[in-house]
């Protein structure tokens, strides 16, 4: 997660047309679905979450909603979903990859739901 924050800062510096939200979302779901494997088997064990995990997911969840921000302010996103719409969005795009598996075409799935958050 603070490997994700970082590239998440990364994008907010480097780009100021709102051009860095897809290629992050993207890389959330390409990262996520390892995470998720993990989080699943620790939860699973009932290992709880760390309260260093717990920091890093809220400083994620700011740079996150930051970047979405400057994506709707450059007319790159819609303007009438908001940060938990698009997490929720993202939730289904790692479910959806995962399910369909499709080797030949990785992302595929993920960018057809992404098309959802275009104006």
């Amino acid at each position: 997660m603070e490997r994700l924050t970082v590239r998440a800062r990364e994008a907010l510096a480097g780009d100021r047309s709102g051009s860095a939200f897809f290629p992050f979302l993207r890389q959330l779901v390409r990262e996520s679905g390892t995470k998720q494997d993990l989080t699943d088997a620790l939860a699973g064990a009932g290992v709880p979450l760390a309260d260093a995990t717990r920091q890093a997911a809220v400083q994620l969840r700011q740079v996150f909603t930051e970047l979405l921000g400057r994506a709707q302010d450059a007319g790159v996103v819609r303007t009438d979903v908001d940060d938990q719409d698009v997490q929720a969005i993202v939730l289904a795009a790692v479910t959806g990859e995962r399910h369909r598996a499709d080797t030949a075409r990785p992302g595929r799935l993920a960018d057809l739901v992404f098309d959802s958050l275009r104006p």
